[in-house]
């Protein structure tokens, strides 16, 4: 029973944190990330490529169906 009570204690006697996620200041005056936190970086930014692709393109998309749609009704340009 009181080896019970004791493993709790000796469980938060760890270290917090993940020594792989840091980020230093640089030398020449910036920040310097690990490896993993840069790969981290970089997926994410990379998820959002295609929807900023998609935000962009869909002004040439709407342009070019209404163009074709006021050529279809007749209408003067």
């Amino acid at each position: 029973m009181l080896i019970a009570l004791l493993l709790p204690t000796l469980a938060l006697a760890q270290g917090a944190g993940l020594p792989a996620f840091t980020s230093t200041p640089a030398p020449g005056g910036g920040q310097s990330y690990t490896l993993s936190l840069q790969t981290l970086l970089l997926l994410t930014s990379l998820s959002f490529l295609p929807a900023a692709l998609l935000m962009m393109t869909s002004f040439t998309r709407i342009i070019i169906v209404l163009s074709l749609l006021r050529h279809a009704l007749g209408t003067q340009s």
